[in-house]
């Protein structure tokens, strides 16, 4: 019976450490908020809003905007909020209807990277 419970005790205790390990996930820059949003249809926007779940290190963190066609769009200087959170970046021309498309990549103050896409449809301007 003892070595059952040792058996036990053993797997209790690897599985805390499997979870405990997994906790750094959560440490990543993830985008949990954008505008306009993903896969919305709308007016086009001045500017792009991302909102992170952690502190990004601005200027190791970027964003490219593609037009319809592939084109990248020129964007004027990224501004961070207090909070290290949401970057705003402000969009150089009008956008013409159709699909865009934003690349983003991100370094959280902590060191963990992230990326992705997401895109959104201009109706009109």
């Amino acid at each position: 019976m003892t070595s059952i419970r040792k058996i036990v005790a053993s797997m209790c205790l690897a599985g805390n450490f499997v979870l405990q390990m997994a906790d750094p996930a959560y440490a990543h820059a993830h985008l949990n908020a954008e505008i306009p949003a993903a896969d919305s249809t709308g007016t086009a926007p001045q500017s792009l809003t991302l909102g992170f779940t952690e502190a990004v290190v601005v200027k190791l963190t970027g964003v490219v905007v593609t037009d319809p066609k592939g084109n990248v769009i020129e964007t004027g200087n990224v501004s961070l909020s207090d909070d290290g959170k949401t970057l705003t970046i402000p969009l150089k021309i009008d956008l013409v209807p159709g699909r865009y498309s934003v690349t983003w990549h991100a370094l959280a103050v902590d060191g963990h990277k992230t990326h992705g896409v997401y895109g959104f449809t201009v109706t009109n301007r």
